[in-house]
């Protein structure tokens, strides 16, 4: 079963919902393993027979269906709603991403899921009150124009951003929480307002799970998978701002990023993208005309596209880099900085030509950008 082939029969997606929160709440079991499966098994309710007949080795005990069953029921009194990457629903850019959440359970306006307008906007926790004055301002009118904001719900920037919901400008909200835990507590009164009043609140993790350091990383990747861009306010470089903003950049989405005096400790991570080739941003429009089409090409304004600039960007040149990383990988996960080393290629050329490899299926990434080729060609 492809994902992009949506499914619409209420009882066959049920069936599949099911099946897919049986694997993935299955402790050996993640998303990169899930899509695997898939491929092995074409689809959920066969991926999730063969795990039971121990076809796949021991991934211990395997979620069963009353849990699974239970935890829709839950969901569904709390007015949320639990989404597998099979239907309609389900955010369309996350499945172009390298490890799409194969469920996720969203309570609010649904439909904001496939806006497909939506720019990510992420920064310090410690937010000063000009660095909040710059988000609010930058969210305000992207929202005025048409756009969908994305954050996580999170002290600082990400609530400011949020905030807009007061405007009647609708939100989403990516937490590393289950549906029905508020984290931080003190956004309890935004929280609410985003599900009532027009936004939506959305998050991979089970029912009532409570906030781990671990989430927030994997929370990061979907903030950026909804976006088209992401934009850094006031972010440090330990910020795990940067971490969104790495996302973005391997999922092959536009990275921004609001400027800081060279001092300041609270805009390093935020200069620091800058100068890896970030698109400075100083207002909405900077976003706005970024990614519009027709105003000017996106890829003059990407640090994706940037990285490009220190070598010769032509089909040819592009092909011939990338035959020569191709020469250099394996089956085994090689570092980056390693490859680097024996293409003689720069870092952030690098990464570039290995996205769109990835995107060709002729690669494949791991954790901590390591990369081997693919077993698919």
């Amino acid at each position: 079963m492809d994902p992009s082939t949506n499914i619409t029969s209420a009882a066959v997606i049920r069936d599949c919902l099911v099946a897919c929160i049986r694997i993935m709440r299955t402790a050996k079991i993640g998303p990169i393993a899930f899509q695997k499966l898939i491929k092995l098994y074409k689809t959920p309710e066969l991926a999730l027979d063969a795990l039971a007949h121990g076809e796949l080795g021991n991934v211990g005990r395997i979620c069963p269906e009353d849990d699974a069953e239970k935890e829709v029921e839950l969901c569904r009194k709390l007015g949320a709603r639990m989404i597998s990457m099979f239907e309609r629903e389900y955010p369309q850019m996350l499945l172009h991403i390298y490890d799409p959440p194969p469920v996720i359970t969203a309570l609010g306006d649904v439909a904001l899921l496939n806006k497909n307008n939506k720019v990510a906007m992420v920064g310090s926790r410690n937010a000063s009150a000009n660095g909040k004055r710059i988000a609010y301002g930058i969210a305000f009118d992207l929202s005025k124009a048409g756009f969908v904001t994305v954050s996580g719900l999170a002290r600082g920037i990400d609530s400011t951003v949020h905030s807009v919901i007061f405007e009647k400008m609708p939100t989403v909200a990516v937490t590393a929480s289950g549906i029905d835990v508020v984290y931080p507590k003190d956004n309890l009164h935004l929280y609410r307002a985003i599900v009532h009043n027009g936004g939506v609140v959305v998050t991979e993790l089970p029912f009532s799970s409570l906030p781990k350091a671990s989430f927030f990383p994997q929370r990061n990747r979907i903030i950026s998978g909804m976006a088209w861009g992401t934009v850094v306010v006031e972010a440090s470089r330990r910020s795990g701002s940067l971490i969104t903003a790495n996302f973005a950049l391997s999922q092959g989405r536009e990275v921004f990023a609001v400027p800081g005096l060279a001092l300041d400790p609270k805009y390093s991570g935020s200069n620091y993208l800058i100068k890896q080739g970030a698109t400075l941003v100083e207002s909405a429009e900077d976003i706005i005309q970024a990614l519009n089409p027709s105003a000017r090409p996106i890829a003059a304004n990407s640090l994706r596209h940037a990285a490009r600039q220190d070598v010769a960007t032509d089909g040819a040149g592009s092909a011939a880099i990338r035959r020569a990383i191709l020469q250099q990988l394996s089956v085994s996960p090689t570092d980056i900085e390693d490859l680097a080393a024996c293409t003689k290629i720069g870092t952030s050329t690098l990464l570039a030509e290995l996205i769109e490899l990835e995107l060709l299926r002729k690669v494949h990434r791991f954790p901590g950008n390591r990369f081997a080729l693919s077993l698919e060609n």
